[in-house]
């Protein structure tokens, strides 16, 4: 009897070591390295895309990033889906929408899904040009959220000419989604959220927005602990002067710590994405931000800046 038991226990951890090696086991194991390799892959079907289209290389300084969690690379990763999609129609072919962010807790094989759709949106684009498929990538070793992160923002360049990106309208649509998720937080935790009037500037520099917005998430960090929400860091601001796409990089970050905030709060409904403001340069920009920061204060308790 002993002899026989001692065969089943064998034999059941075979059984489990076999499976742990089929390709769906194998498949659920991504980390940073699975994600990095993608986003490589993805970069080449752009320079392929833009060789194609006569436009030059680039080799610009990748942006230094630092702080970044899964969900942000999600929320990143969505915008460049939009971007994509965008490319599609400008080359004849079928638009690929979106996916819903989950509100769920993201982990790396989270991100997987949409990294893969944002491939799958170039593939389509590279077959409708009749480009040569591009050679595969080796796994790298070591590599982090933020590396990824990095990675995510030199695609976002590499749309550069290729497209209209739309900056400005991103920006106010944003926003509007930013506003929209505080008053849904504001509503199931009984938080007092008021804006302010929206103030005429002149002379703001892009630079002095994103100032403003990077201490939005400042006070979405000192919000989450008053909700018992483990913070994260806010990461840094950009060195030298601001553009315009690192300011919508900025609310793209505001809008995943807020998608998290509410994937715990357990508040699954997405806010009105149809942008209501008007931001057409750096001075509306500022003053759009600086009515969101009014808000953030009065839910934190704190007096104005």
């Amino acid at each position: 009897m002993t002899i026989l038991v001692l065969f089943l226990k064998r034999y059941c951890l075979v059984v489990v070591y076999l499976l742990l090696l089929t390709p769906a086991a194998m498949a659920a194991i991504v980390n940073n390295n699975h994600l990095y390799q993608k986003t490589q892959q993805i970069s080449q079907q752009l320079a392929v895309i833009r060789a194609q289209q006569n436009l030059p290389a680039l080799n610009s300084e990748p942006q230094i990033v630092a702080d970044k969690l899964a969900i942000h690379l999600v929320f990143k990763t969505q915008q460049l889906n939009e971007l994509a999609a965008k490319l599609q129609s400008q080359h004849g072919v079928a638009a690929t929408p979106a996916d819903a962010i989950a509100y769920a807790v993201i982990r790396p094989r989270s991100v997987m899904p949409y990294l893969e759709s944002l491939e799958q949106q170039l593939a389509s684009v590279t077959r409708k040009l009749q480009l040569a498929k591009t050679a595969d990538i080796e796994r790298p070793l070591g590599k982090s959220v933020n590396d990824v992160y990095q990675q995510l923002v030199m695609i976002e360049q590499l749309f550069a000419d290729l497209l209209e990106r739309e900056a400005n309208v991103a920006l106010a649509r944003n926003l509007t989604i930013i506003k929209g998720d505080l008053q849904q937080i504001s509503q199931q935790k009984d938080l007092p959220l008021e804006f302010a009037s929206v103030n005429a500037y002149q002379n703001r520099e892009v630079t002095d927005a994103n100032i403003v917005a990077f201490q939005c998430l400042y006070l979405l960090e000192r919000l989450f602990r008053q909700l018992a929400i483990e913070p994260s860091k806010p990461g840094r601001l950009p060195t030298a002067e601001s553009n315009i796409y690192q300011l919508v990089d900025t609310t793209v970050n505001l809008r995943a710590e807020l998608h998290r905030a509410k994937t715990l709060l357990q508040i699954e409904q997405d806010s009105e994405a149809q942008a209501q403001i008007s931001v057409t340069n750096a001075n509306q920009a500022y003053a759009q931000l600086e009515q969101l920061r009014s808000g953030l204060l009065t839910m934190v308790g704190a007096k104005a800046l």
